[in-house]
């Protein structure tokens, strides 16, 4: 059965990886286009969206991970030799539906708000964003349906050119709608939302138009295949939960700290968010090329692409920890220009120096096991790396040592090291079972 020498395989997984990797720091750009945006509006306006933002993403990124698992399952179809695009319109049909899910959620945080409580200014800031950002749920879903569609069949250029186009976009319109420029009304911190809603519908909308030609493929929903994307997905959106939760719930808490601490744990997850885009992007292609290689039963392509993809996360996280530890003020001035702000961001950018590799390494090994259909480990590894471990020791170091904002990164740094030697343990062990599986 033909394989690949670990150079070629490098070559093919990078030049698959690049595009989504734009497509992924386009799509976190719009993110980080909010957050730059209101740290130039004010301080309290950056303290709000990004509590806000942390009431909403457990939701609306595991509703996405219910979609993860699109891609690589159609790629072993293919690798069976299948054709799949007469499955647009049951791609559509369940995107919406998650949407939907995802949608309604989002609503229903407008209502822990009061129960959190950060004060009557922060409070009405955070729930009027939610509002109109809970609507952005059909928009971003609908585009990731699409997107994972095309990554299937290893079409990267429009998907990914599109979260491009659109990340720009957001930030003149965040820029318009806040400050209201060129006539426009002054919308404040409610800009923020507004442009993310217009920018996300964008998205799914060119997306669509620019798949014009699957439009008169079969509309009938594929409900087997839909079931499969389903229950490979629903342990996906379980482990983004458990793991977007851990970092969102490091935010709700310290919220209880200054002001000061609030803006510098956003800018701080939000760099290591961004960052994180990278070994993502990696782990979405992997999940490709094992998913091809798992439908043709290729043991050896399995072992190389993994192995390359390791590779590539290192080199990366070796790259982005230095970046983060010798030069934060840098990086920080980015995002603002407030003294007491990038005092305590350069504290909590030493420990997203100090996880990068790990980080990295977690979020590739599970792109591989996606691609073999086996997603369950991811989530109980982060159950435990995060919830069992990581979080209550950073609740003790953030409260009751008094480390305050940086215990609690300690935490998260500690929770990703034991979730990637927990995976690192799985893959190997799956590796060896496909193996003997295959052996002649």
């Amino acid at each position: 059965m033909a394989t690949l020498s670990k150079p070629i395989a490098l070559k093919e997984l990078l030049i698959f990886t690049l595009p989504i990797i734009f497509g992924q720091v386009g799509l976190m750009l719009i993110g980080t286009g909010d957050m730059i945006i209101a740290g130039k509006y004010s301080r309290e306006c950056l303290a709000a969206i990004g509590l806000a933002i942390a009431i909403l993403n457990p939701i609306q990124i595991s509703a996405l991970g219910l979609q993860f698992s699109i891609g690589p399952i159609l790629a072993q179809k293919l690798g069976q030799h299948e054709k799949i695009e007469n499955k647009y319109w049951t791609i559509i049909y369940y995107s919406v539906l998650t949407s939907f899910v995802s949608g309604l959620l989002s609503l229903l945080s407008y209502y822990l708000v009061p129960i959190l409580d950060y004060g009557p200014s922060l409070n009405a800031i955070i729930q009027e964003y939610i509002i109109i950002t809970s609507f952005s749920s059909f928009g971003i879903g609908i585009y990731q349906g699409v997107k994972e569609f095309y990554q299937a069949q290893e079409k990267t250029f429009i998907p990914n050119s599109v979260a491009i186009l659109l990340a720009v976009l957001n930030l003149g319109i965040n820029y318009v709608f806040v400050f209201g420029a060129y006539g426009f009304p002054e919308l404040r911190e409610a800009g923020l939302a507004w442009a993310s809603l217009v920018c996300r519908f964008l998205m799914a909308s060119l997306l669509i138009l620019a798949s014009y030609k699957y439009w008169k493929t079969s509309k009938s929903i594929d409900w087997i295949l839909a079931k499969k994307f389903w229950t490979v997905g629903l342990p996906i959106a379980a482990a983004l939960f458990f793991e977007v939760m851990a970092f969102c719930s490091v935010t709700l808490f310290v919220g209880r700290f200054p002001e000061v601490q609030v803006a510098a744990n956003n800018l701080a997850l939000n760099i290591g968010s961004l960052s994180f885009m990278i070994p993502l992007s990696i782990s979405s292609a992997v999940a490709v090329k094992v998913g091809h290689a798992y439908g043709e039963k290729n043991f050896e392509l399995i072992k190389v692409f993994s192995i390359v993809s390791l590779f590539m996360g290192i080199i990366f996280a070796v790259v982005s920890g230095s970046v983060y530890f010798f030069f934060p003020e840098l990086v920080l001035g980015f995002y603002t220009q407030d003294t007491g702000v990038i005092d305590w961001g350069i504290k909590l950018l030493f420990w997203v120096a100090c996880f990068q590799l790990f980080d990295g390494i977690q979020v590739i090994i599970s792109g591989v096991l996606r691609g073999l259909s086996i997603t369950r480990p991811s989530s109980v590894a982060i159950l435990v790396g995060y919830w069992v471990l990581g979080i209550p020791l950073g609740y003790y170091l953030g409260f009751h040592a008094s480390m305050e904002a940086q215990g609690f990164w300690i935490g998260l740094a500690v929770s990703l090291a034991i979730v990637a030697m927990m995976l690192s343990y799985v893959l190997n062990r799956q590796l060896r079972k496909i193996k003997s599986l295959h052996s002649p």
